[in-house]
């Protein structure tokens, strides 16, 4: 029996700030299948990630009210989503130097990889996969969990 490397529908979910920003990596993630959920509020995301259990998240740190660093702190302290697998895309991240700057900032939040603004969909889309095959097993059992809850309520 062969086993599927993903569930059917992996969700991202995207926090940023510019609406331009959000269009163009729901069209580049979509086109690729993936879901993408995605908001301009970061109190609103931090919602949607506790209730949506997303499978990766994308997130900018430059936001209005709770700056992404912030809300990735309160993400990491949940106990099944802390663990989900993030990237940063960033307008501080354009130089090499900003970038590993940053890099050493973010690296004690545990984030996959940064992106700087403006970036190349393509390569959005492979850093992404990248991620993802990274994070394969936590993606696998927190689904499984998932749908485990499901058949429990349904019972």
């Amino acid at each position: 029996m062969c086993q599927n490397l993903w569930p059917d529908e992996l969700r991202i979910l995207v926090i940023d700030d510019d609406q331009d920003i959000l269009n163009l990596i729901r069209l580049s993630l979509e086109q690729a299948g993936f879901r993408v959920l995605r908001t301009t509020k970061p109190e609103e995301g931090l919602a949607m990630v506790l209730r949506e259990k997303p499978d990766l998240l994308l997130l900018d740190i430059m936001m209005p009210d709770i700056d992404g660093l912030e809300l990735l702190r309160r993400v990491r302290r949940h106990p099944v989503m802390g663990k989900i697998p993030t990237i940063v895309i960033s307008a501080r991240a354009g130089s090499v130097s900003q970038r590993r700057m940053m890099e050493m900032t973010l690296a004690n939040q545990e984030v996959d990889a940064c992106i700087g603004k403006p970036f190349n969909p393509a390569e959005l889309l492979r850093i992404v996969k990248d991620v993802l095959i990274k994070h394969r097993e936590f993606i696998l059992t927190k689904n499984e969990l998932a749908e485990k809850a499901r058949m429990k309520n349904t019972v």
